[in-house]
Formats: C-alpha cells, sequence, structure tokens
C-alpha cells in the first residue's frame, strides 16, 4: 500500500496538492501494519471536493484511477482504492485546531496527523450513527492501540 500512497502522492503534487494521510493507514504510521488495509483514506482542500471536483475527478482519471463511489469520492486503482474528503473536517470535528498541527507523513510531500489527534477522531467516530454500526468493535480497537501506543 505504500507504493500505492507514493503513486497517489505524485499525482497530487502535480497539481500542488499537499494531501492529509488519514484513517487507519495514516495511523498506521504509528502503529505499523496492524491490520490488512482496504483502502487509503486521504484529506484534500475543500475546493477540490466542491468547486473543483470536475477537474480534481479529470485528473485522477487522466492517471488511470477509476471512479467507483461519487458520494465518497473514490477511485480504484487495479485493486487498491483510495476514498477523498475535505481536510475541514478536522477543523469543524475539533480534531485539530488549525492545520499547523498537522505533521510530515514520512520523507513524502503529505501530512498526517499526531497520534492524540488521531485518538480524537476515533473517539469523534465513536459518536457517529454509520461508524458505531459498522466499524465500533474496530474502531474501539484502534483507540486502545493508540493510547497503548501515547503511554508508551
Amino acid at each position: 500500500m505504500e507504493e500505492f500512497l507514493l503513486q497517489i502522492i505524485k499525482v497530487l503534487k502535480g497539481k500542488n496538492i499537499t494531501p492529509v494521510i488519514y484513517g487507519s493507514f495514516g495511523v498506521s504510521n504509528y502503529l505499523g501494519n496492524f491490520k490488512i488495509f482496504e483502502d487509503i483514506d486521504i484529506l484534500i482542500d475543500d475546493d477540490f471536493v466542491k468547486n473543483k471536483w470536475p477537474e480534481f475527478k479529470k485528473l485522477m482519471e487522466m492517471n488511470g484511477f477509476i471512479l467507483i463511489d461519487v458520494k465518497e469520492y473514490e477511485f480504484e486503482f487495479g485493486s487498491k482504492k483510495v476514498g477523498f474528503a475535505s481536510k475541514d473536517i478536522l477543523i469543524r470535528d475539533q480534531i485539530i485546531n488549525d492545520y499547523s498541527e498537522l505533521v510530515k507523513y514520512k520523507d513524502t510531500n503529505a501530512y498526517t496527523l499526531t497520534p492524540k489527534s488521531f485518538l480524537r477522531a476515533y473517539q469523534f467516530s465513536l459518536r457517529d450513527g454509520y461508524r458505531i454500526d459498522t466499524r465500533g468493535k474496530k474502531d474501539q480497537d484502534v483507540i486502545d492501540r493508540l493510547k497503548a501506543y501515547i503511554k508508551s
């Protein structure tokens, strides 16, 4: 999945888009490969999932990505999936106070959250009805792992 992520980052860099690696793949930056990753969740500037969506969609498709879910802004490349969302959810949901709290993702042109911010994100997700029904136990496992990581 790491090579897939680097491919995505390279595509986005062509349009000066600096992504935020989110979700369980982002968490793996701290916890290692604690599960089999089904997809990569990436946050980008709000403008690209709203006003510039046609341009963003075209960029991805020109690079071999196939749109498979327009509601979730999800693309597929081979057997791998990537979903995009607006990074403003981080502020809206009070995961971070401002973008200066993001940290560099490895040696890439991307950012991610700190372990404490990921913990807040997963704790927030436990209040989401859809996630409670579909991911509750799995999200709680990530929360427990993050708490242990932060304590160590």
